[in-house]
């Protein structure tokens, strides 16, 4: 590893002096980040500075790219216009950018749906016809029946990005909540659309996000959550949400509060109802924690709730209820999860009854009936489905046919057969049909995908990690590959807020496979594919571990013959852009090119930007706790590029409308590698009305994707095969 230690502190002594409480100068290198731009990066305009220092735990820590924070200055917005035309210049040349962008438009122009869900006698789905940006919502009469187009997304904007992020339909399928958000935002509008009529009624709700609703029995009215709007009182916490019950035609100021929390946390409230049960439930956590609460109130009278598990404590979840006998999963005194049965007059964790047992599988969800239930384990990087009785006895177990990953429909107790959506790496996804009585499943609704990977390997590894950790990668290449290490290869993972990298067929995994690379997806830890402690040996003070497990598996790929250094790219986004960041700057001798996308860098001021504060409990508080400081520090990718370093070839992509990971984030981290390593080829890209990633047009997304192929399959070199033709 390159290094040029005498330009700056060491880190020890940085460390070493937060200890002792003395005031240090964090990083000479990134205090003087703004001399270094030459023209090895091209005409580009000097990126606004200043002389912004900021003091954390005794240390003075220089932020000179702070005006990039602020996207309106004029100065800001044409460094980002200059950077994006640069690199918008040099990927459109690559003749690869074409015929990638035609490849992902032929493999998308099929239709596809969600799992039809019951509500009264009507089904609805999420579908898209092909190549439509955005996804409509349908109803039918029949699961297997013709469809109607409800909601069509096509006329909510000219240019298509206006999303419907969720939906939610009355018990007796009449109306439908719908929430819409513009150019890739979480912030969200909510309608209320009439099935007979195909028309909105006049409310129009405001000051939502991540929002749920919850229905009345008699349809009149929902409860829902929201943030608090201006008209609220001034002392509410306005990063809280609260519930509120909204009764059809009247105002939204009109709206009454049901739940509120009055600490100054960032609460977040999940609402469900129980019509049979006649409940209002509700799921509160804070920030992304997986430390939820529970409460429950009667559905017609919400005025008295009742606590059943306080937030914080643990893991929890509730999956269903059978009048007042509450089925949860939790990680309470089981770090892989269990099923519990709860009883509401007597919710004491003592009391409950396990039904499924903690295992070496972790248990991930439950659907519960009258006499069964169907359970679904994570097994490595697969998952497994089974029968059991309502005792919790094993009954059977499904065979889905190889590496799976299930997600659940929409069912009742009463129903003798559960729909699942099957996804795998070979094809895009297919319904089952589950019959709970012979526990066969049959097809219910096959993929009407153009294309697959039915003839590529597809195989499993493990990697042994620096602290000797068994750390699960999955490989997808032509079974022609040589292993004399020159494969072009993409290395992606996450690793973070418990999330895991299940089977899924994806055109960018397919295009990079046909042009003759291998593509590997390491289960790196912070992801949740092995419950509780995988999560937490990857995140806060243990964050580095994600990082060692990522620097393992691409040492594995160089030592085991699939690739060398110069041909090895690594891909990850949002988190994974982070993970992708901050190993590079740790080991950029491992790595022939970057792509980061919608990454974040600023470790030390994540906080401060729209969502971020609720990422607390997965990275820590850089202003509250030293440990936690002093964890963010050491890795933080925009406080530890060193100067002088050529790093690895890197393309940054962002958007102007994430308002879940600040755009400033790339701004700041690329105007200071730019500046500390003027011999490294650095790219930033920037969507326009655009967001994070959910509600992004189908378009952008296809463009982001394409963008990043393009640029790794070019800047790693070796042969690349030509991408066929997919005819209709």
């Amino acid at each position: 590893m390159h290094s040029n230690d005498s330009s700056r502190l060491t880190r020890r002594a940085i460390l070493s002096g937060v200890a002792s409480g003395a005031l240090l100068v964090a990083d000479r290198a990134l205090g003087q980040a703004v001399t270094g731009l030459t023209a090895g990066n091209g005409n580009l305009p000097s990126a606004p500075s200043d002389d912004t220092v900021d003091i954390l735990h005794g240390v003075s820590i220089p932020d000179p790219y702070r005006p990039l924070e602020d996207s309106t200055r004029a100065d800001v917005k044409a460094w980002i216009e200059a950077q994006d035309i640069r690199t918008r210049d040099l990927i459109d040349a690559m003749p690869i950018r074409k015929q990638l962008h035609d490849f992902a438009n032929a493999a998308l122009d099929y239709p596809r749906s969600s799992i039809p869900a019951r509500f009264g006698r009507r089904h609805f789905t999420f579908f898209t016809e092909g190549l439509d940006n955005q996804r409509s919502v349908g109803v039918q009469e029949h699961p297997d029946g013709p469809r109607k187009t409800l909601i069509d997304a096509s006329t909510l904007s000219s240019d298509g990005t206006v999303a419907i992020l969720s939906f939610f339909p009355d018990r007796f399928g009449t109306k439908v909540a719908y929430l819409v958000a513009e150019a890739g935002s979480d912030r969200e509008t909510m309608h209320i659309r009439d099935v007979e009529t195909g028309k909105d009624l006049p409310d129009a709700l405001a000051w939502c996000k991540h929002t749920t609703v919850a229905w009345s029995r008699d349809g009149r009215s929902f409860y829902y959550s929201r943030y608090p709007a201006d008209s609220d009182p001034a002392d509410w916490y306005r990063r809280s949400q609260i519930v509120c019950l909204h009764r059809l035609g009247e105002p939204q100021s009109a709206d009454r509060v049901i739940f509120r929390r009055t600490e100054a946390r960032d609460f977040y409230f999940q609402v469900m109802s129980s019509m049979d049960a006649d409940l209002l439930k509700i799921v509160a956590r804070v920030g992304t924690s997986e430390k939820a609460g529970y409460f429950v109130a009667p559905l017609h009278d919400a005025s008295q709730i009742d606590e059943i598990f306080p937030i914080g404590s643990a893991g929890f979840y509730p999956i269903a209820n059978v009048g007042p006998t509450h089925y949860a999963i939790t990680n309470l005194d089981a770090p892989k999860w269990r099923l519990v049965r709860i009883d509401q007059s007597d919710p004491k964790p003592d009391r409950w009854h396990t039904v499924i047992a903690e295992s070496e599988a972790p248990l991930n969800f439950a659907a519960v009936f009258d006499s069964k239930l169907v359970v679904k384990h994570y097994q490595d990087v697969n998952q497994r489905i089974a029968i059991h009785d309502l005792s919790g006895k094993h009954l059977s177990t499904i065979d889905l046919g190889g590496l799976e990953s299930v997600a659940f429909g929409r069912h009742f107790r009463g129903d003798d057969h559960l729909l699942l959506e099957v996804n795998d790496y070979k094809r895009s996804s297919r319904i089952e049909w589950l019959d709970l009585e012979t526990a066969k499943p049959t097809l219910f609704r096959p993929s009407a995908a153009k294309y697959d990977l039915a003839d590529v390997v597809v195989e499993q590894t493990f990697v042994t990690s620096k602290d000797g950790a068994r750390i699960p990668m999955t490989l997808i290449h032509r079974p022609d590959i040589p292993r004399d290490g020159s494969n072009r290869t993409l290395l992606y993972a996450y690793g973070g807020f418990g999330i895991s990298l299940w089977p899924y067929y994806s055109d960018k995994i397919a295009a990079w496979v046909r042009m003759g690379g291998v593509y590997a997806l390491a289960s790196i830890r912070g992801g949740g594919e092995y419950g509780q402690p995988w999560h937490d040996e990857g995140r806060r003070t243990h964050k580095q571990t994600s990082f060692d497990d990522f620097i393992a598996s691409a040492e594995w790929l160089l030592a085991n013959g699939y690739t060398r250094p110069d041909r090895l790219g690594i891909n990850g986004a949002s988190n994974g852009g982070l993970l992708v960041l901050a190993t590079m700057l740790q080991r950029p001798e491992l790595f022939g090119a970057v792509v980061s996308e919608v990454p974040v860098t600023d470790m030390l001021r994540f906080t401060k930007f729209t969502f971020g504060v609720n990422w607390v409990p997965e990275y820590g508080n850089p202003e509250a706790g030293e440990a936690d400081f002093r964890t963010l520090f050491a890795y933080s990718p925009l406080h530890n590029i060193r100067k002088g370093v050529k790093y690895p070839p890197l393309l940054v992509l962002t958007a102007d409308s994430d308002d879940r990971v600040a755009p400033a984030h790339s701004y700041k981290f690329v105007a200071s590698l730019q500046a500390l390593s003027p011999e490294s080829t650095v790219y930033l890209g920037v969507e326009r009305r655009a967001g994070h990633s959910a509600g992004n047009s189908l378009s952008k997304s296809v463009n982001r994707e394409c963008d990043a192929l393009a640029f790794l399959t070019d800047k790693l070199g070796g042969e690349v095969r030509e991408l066929p033709k997919i005819s209709g």
